[in-house]
């Protein structure tokens, strides 16, 4: 059992257009009814423009984890193979609200005045990406002020241009700072705070 607490898988997906969609639902679905607490809501990105709009959500697949005012992880793309794990982990820090950082990084966070946007870039066969996704995703449950994007750097080949993704996983802050490869803890927060 994951969650302390009801947890909501956002869930975007459109019926044309989109080979990942159906696979990613059918994935998302599979792992809600195995946990207790967890539920999926289904919503089409073209047909329900005003749910799309209310989570700012202007592709899909996308997946939202929510939970107790926590809506500040998300997913663009097919969260499986090696993000997989990232995903579950993002359900548990969500409805518990525990993410194992360091007392310090925890510090920094509070100290925090604005918003932070923190985009990470996957490959499904990436097998350093998890890492900088799950370290986003705690610094998104920690901070209310922060918000993370894992975003599959296969399936948006728009945003890969966008941000110029020549490796992964990249790292994206704020639209200014840039990281490719892993970062520690102690690096991200710098890089935030």
């Amino acid at each position: 059992m994951i969650s302390s607490s009801r947890v909501r898988l956002i869930f975007f997906e459109q019926s044309i257009g989109c080979d990942a969609c159906a696979p990613t639902r059918r994935a998302i679905e599979r792992l809600a009814a195995s946990e207790e607490g967890v539920t999926v809501e289904t919503w089409n990105l073209v047909l329900d423009k005003e749910k799309a709009a209310e989570f700012a959500v202007d592709r899909a697949p996308a997946t939202i984890v929510a939970a107790q005012g926590r809506e500040r992880i998300r997913y663009y793309g097919a969260p499986l193979g090696h993000e997989l794990s990232t995903l579950v982990d993002a359900i548990r820090m969500t409805s518990t609200g525990e993410t194992g950082l360091s007392d310090q990084s925890r510090a920094r966070l509070k100290a925090l005045t604005s918003p932070v946007r923190i985009q990470v870039f996957f490959t499904p066969t990436c097998v350093y990406c998890p890492r900088m996704i799950a370290l986003a995703n705690q610094l998104a449950v920690e901070s209310p002020l922060v918000s993370a994007v894992a975003i599959d750097a296969t399936a948006y080949p728009d945003l890969v241009r966008r941000y110029r993704v020549n490796g992964v996983p990249k790292t994206v802050i704020n639209e200014s700072v840039e990281i490719t490869g892993v970062a520690s803890e102690e690096d991200l927060v710098n890089a935030l705070c």
